[in-house]
């Protein structure tokens, strides 16, 4: 029974959680920064669907997991649907196809996450200018949002490269 329900559910509520996690983190900083100029975003799930692509033996159950979380995200959070719905898969085939041509440390997963949120926060941005969501000019994205946000997430991806192991490491049993 437990085996079951390791298998086929373990991940998906996981990733559930740290999705609803996302939201309440980004609240409560937006709150406790106050009048601050600066906005911090937090990005669990993508630095989780990125680690789990890396440590996970059985990639169609992550691909699989990232589509439908994708659409929770897009659903829950954005005001476009499909974005997340088409990025985190392509993100689960990128960082697949890097851990084949690269060697796994602790170093090359980090700097891959910086990566990773890096080319994603910039899609973003980019996709939300061209259709006019946002107007803000790429100097202040940059300073206000990207900058601290990629420092926050920096330091989330430091510590969730060991949870995300041991995790997947009591999974895989």
């Amino acid at each position: 029974m437990l085996h079951f329900f390791k298998n086929n559910f373990l991940i998906p509520t996981f990733l559930f959680f740290i999705l609803l996690l996302d939201g309440s983190v980004m609240t409560m900083l937006s709150y406790s920064l106050g009048s601050e100029k600066f906005q911090i975003s937090p990005q669990f799930t993508l630095i989780v669907i990125t680690l789990l692509a890396v440590y996970l033996i059985n990639d169609s159950k992550i691909f699989l997991v990232s589509i439908i979380i994708g659409f929770i995200y897009d659903a829950y959070y954005s005001s476009i649907l499909g974005v997340n719905l088409f990025l985190f898969p392509m993100i689960v085939i990128l960082t697949r196809a890097v851990i084949k041509k690269f060697p796994m440390n602790f170093y090359t997963i980090w700097l891959w996450i910086l990566i990773v949120y890096t080319v994603y926060t910039h899609f973003i941005y980019a996709l939300y200018y061209l259709i006019d969501i946002h107007s803000s000019s790429y100097y202040y994205f940059l300073s206000q949002n990207y900058i601290p946000s990629l420092l926050f997430n920096a330091f989330l991806g430091f510590i969730f490269i060991w949870l995300i192991q041991k995790l997947v490491i009591w999974f895989e049993k």
